[in-house]
Protein backbone atom coordinates (compact mmCIF):
# COMPACT_ATOMS: atom_id res chain seq x y z
CA UNK A 1 0.00 0.00 0.00
CA UNK A 2 0.99 3.59 -0.64
CA UNK A 3 1.05 6.54 1.36
CA UNK A 4 -1.05 9.71 0.55
CA UNK A 5 -0.15 12.75 1.75
CA UNK A 6 -1.37 16.13 1.95
CA UNK A 7 -0.16 19.28 -0.67
CA UNK A 8 1.54 20.44 2.28
CA UNK A 9 5.25 19.40 2.74
CA UNK A 10 5.99 16.86 5.38
CA UNK A 11 2.09 16.66 6.58
CA UNK A 12 1.32 13.55 6.97
CA UNK A 13 -1.46 13.86 9.15
CA UNK A 14 -4.12 12.46 6.36
CA UNK A 15 -2.03 8.94 5.70
CA UNK A 16 -4.00 6.73 4.71
CA UNK A 17 -3.85 2.99 2.42
CA UNK A 18 -4.30 3.90 -0.63
CA UNK A 19 -6.54 0.48 -1.06
CA UNK A 20 -8.71 2.19 1.14
CA UNK A 21 -9.27 4.72 -1.34
CA UNK A 22 -10.81 2.10 -3.52
CA UNK A 23 -14.76 2.39 -3.98
CA UNK A 24 -16.64 -0.28 -5.76
CA UNK A 25 -19.25 0.88 -7.28
CA UNK A 26 -20.71 -3.12 -7.38
CA UNK A 27 -19.83 -3.91 -4.13
CA UNK A 28 -23.72 -4.57 -3.13
CA UNK A 29 -24.02 -6.37 -5.77
CA UNK A 30 -21.31 -8.79 -4.78
CA UNK A 31 -22.83 -8.72 -1.21
CA UNK A 32 -25.72 -10.20 -2.80
CA UNK A 33 -23.93 -12.40 -5.06
CA UNK A 34 -21.81 -14.39 -1.88
CA UNK A 35 -25.78 -13.79 -0.22
CA UNK A 36 -27.42 -16.09 -3.15
CA UNK A 37 -23.67 -18.77 -2.80
CA UNK A 38 -24.22 -19.08 0.89
CA UNK A 39 -27.75 -19.51 0.88
CA UNK A 40 -27.76 -22.41 -2.14
CA UNK A 41 -25.05 -23.96 -0.04
CA UNK A 42 -27.39 -24.34 2.77
CA UNK A 43 -29.95 -25.56 0.33
CA UNK A 44 -27.36 -28.30 -0.94
CA UNK A 45 -26.18 -29.11 2.53
CA UNK A 46 -30.09 -29.58 2.89
CA UNK A 47 -30.66 -31.85 -0.08
CA UNK A 48 -27.71 -33.70 0.66
CA UNK A 49 -28.91 -34.69 4.21
CA UNK A 50 -32.27 -35.24 2.55
CA UNK A 51 -30.51 -38.04 0.01
CA UNK A 52 -28.52 -39.57 2.85
CA UNK A 53 -31.92 -40.10 4.86
CA UNK A 54 -33.39 -41.85 1.91
CA UNK A 55 -29.88 -43.68 1.01
CA UNK A 56 -30.54 -44.97 4.69
CA UNK A 57 -34.71 -45.84 4.08
CA UNK A 58 -33.49 -47.91 0.66
CA UNK A 59 -31.24 -49.69 3.09
CA UNK A 60 -33.46 -50.41 5.20
CA UNK A 61 -36.56 -51.30 3.12
CA UNK A 62 -33.97 -53.72 1.24
CA UNK A 63 -33.09 -55.20 3.89
CA UNK A 64 -36.96 -55.58 4.95
CA UNK A 65 -37.15 -57.38 1.89
CA UNK A 66 -34.26 -59.68 2.50
CA UNK A 67 -35.84 -60.95 5.55
CA UNK A 68 -39.28 -61.10 3.60
CA UNK A 69 -37.81 -63.12 0.96
CA UNK A 70 -35.78 -65.22 3.51
CA UNK A 71 -38.81 -66.09 5.15
CA UNK A 72 -40.42 -67.30 2.53
CA UNK A 73 -38.16 -69.81 0.99
CA UNK A 74 -37.57 -70.70 4.42
CA UNK A 75 -41.17 -72.38 4.91
CA UNK A 76 -41.71 -73.42 1.69
CA UNK A 77 -40.38 -77.27 2.12
CA UNK A 78 -43.62 -77.39 4.94
CA UNK A 79 -46.62 -77.85 4.87
CA UNK A 80 -48.98 -74.70 5.46
CA UNK A 81 -52.03 -73.09 5.33
CA UNK A 82 -53.15 -71.63 2.85
CA UNK A 83 -53.93 -67.94 5.27
CA UNK A 84 -50.14 -68.73 5.84
CA UNK A 85 -49.02 -68.40 2.55
CA UNK A 86 -51.52 -65.64 1.77
CA UNK A 87 -49.58 -63.57 4.47
CA UNK A 88 -46.54 -64.55 3.72
CA UNK A 89 -47.26 -63.45 0.18
CA UNK A 90 -48.52 -60.32 1.39
CA UNK A 91 -45.98 -59.78 3.38
CA UNK A 92 -43.51 -60.44 0.64
CA UNK A 93 -45.53 -58.00 -1.63
CA UNK A 94 -45.52 -55.43 0.74
CA UNK A 95 -42.19 -55.42 1.55
CA UNK A 96 -41.40 -55.36 -2.15
CA UNK A 97 -43.64 -52.04 -2.33
CA UNK A 98 -41.60 -50.51 0.38
CA UNK A 99 -38.46 -50.85 -1.27
CA UNK A 100 -39.56 -50.02 -4.68
CA UNK A 101 -41.42 -46.89 -3.13
CA UNK A 102 -37.33 -45.85 -1.37
CA UNK A 103 -35.81 -46.76 -4.36
CA UNK A 104 -37.94 -44.28 -6.49
CA UNK A 105 -37.13 -41.23 -3.46
CA UNK A 106 -33.95 -41.92 -3.39
CA UNK A 107 -33.45 -41.31 -7.02
CA UNK A 108 -35.71 -37.98 -7.13
CA UNK A 109 -33.55 -36.91 -3.56
CA UNK A 110 -30.15 -37.52 -5.90
CA UNK A 111 -32.13 -35.82 -8.83
CA UNK A 112 -32.69 -33.01 -6.29
CA UNK A 113 -29.20 -32.59 -4.90
CA UNK A 114 -28.11 -32.96 -9.07
CA UNK A 115 -30.31 -29.95 -9.54
CA UNK A 116 -29.27 -27.99 -6.17
CA UNK A 117 -24.97 -28.61 -7.56
CA UNK A 118 -25.89 -26.99 -10.47
CA UNK A 119 -27.54 -23.71 -8.83
CA UNK A 120 -24.54 -23.97 -6.32
CA UNK A 121 -22.18 -23.72 -9.00
CA UNK A 122 -24.10 -20.97 -10.66
CA UNK A 123 -24.07 -19.13 -7.57
CA UNK A 124 -20.00 -19.58 -7.36
CA UNK A 125 -19.70 -18.48 -10.78
CA UNK A 126 -21.75 -15.29 -10.40
CA UNK A 127 -19.87 -14.39 -7.15
CA UNK A 128 -16.88 -14.82 -9.06
CA UNK A 129 -17.26 -13.13 -11.89
CA UNK A 130 -18.26 -9.76 -9.84
CA UNK A 131 -14.98 -10.75 -7.56
CA UNK A 132 -13.05 -10.62 -11.21
CA UNK A 133 -14.15 -7.61 -12.16
CA UNK A 134 -13.65 -5.75 -8.93
CA UNK A 135 -10.07 -7.32 -9.04
CA UNK A 136 -9.45 -5.86 -12.39
CA UNK A 137 -11.04 -2.41 -11.64
CA UNK A 138 -8.85 -2.27 -8.55
CA UNK A 139 -5.72 -2.90 -10.32
CA UNK A 140 -6.66 -0.38 -13.17
CA UNK A 141 -7.38 1.95 -10.42
CA UNK A 142 -4.12 0.72 -8.64
CA UNK A 143 -2.41 1.74 -11.87
CA UNK A 144 -4.00 4.94 -12.21
CA UNK A 145 -3.73 6.05 -8.21
CA UNK A 146 0.28 5.50 -9.14
CA UNK A 147 0.49 7.41 -12.26
CA UNK A 148 -1.46 10.74 -10.53
CA UNK A 149 1.12 10.38 -7.18
CA UNK A 150 3.96 10.15 -9.88
CA UNK A 151 2.77 13.45 -11.90
CA UNK A 152 1.83 14.95 -8.27
CA UNK A 153 5.65 14.02 -6.96
CA UNK A 154 7.25 15.30 -10.49
CA UNK A 155 5.24 18.49 -10.00
CA UNK A 156 6.52 18.97 -6.95
CA UNK A 157 10.03 18.46 -7.50
CA UNK A 158 9.51 20.47 -10.72
CA UNK A 159 8.39 23.53 -8.49
CA UNK A 160 11.24 23.49 -6.04
CA UNK A 161 13.53 23.04 -8.84
CA UNK A 162 11.82 26.42 -10.57
CA UNK A 163 11.69 28.40 -6.84
CA UNK A 164 15.54 26.75 -6.46
CA UNK A 165 16.56 28.64 -9.65
CA UNK A 166 14.97 32.04 -8.67
CA UNK A 167 16.43 32.20 -5.54
CA UNK A 168 20.01 32.36 -6.82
Amino acid sequence: SRRRHTRLQGDWSSDVCSSDLFRFGLERLLRLRELREREQARVLGEALAEERAHRERLLRASEGLDRAGDQVLQDSGEAQSAGALRNRGLTLQAAMLAAEAAALAFREAQEQVAREQERFGDARKDRRVIEKLREKRHEGWSVESTRAEQRESDGLTEARRHKGKGDL
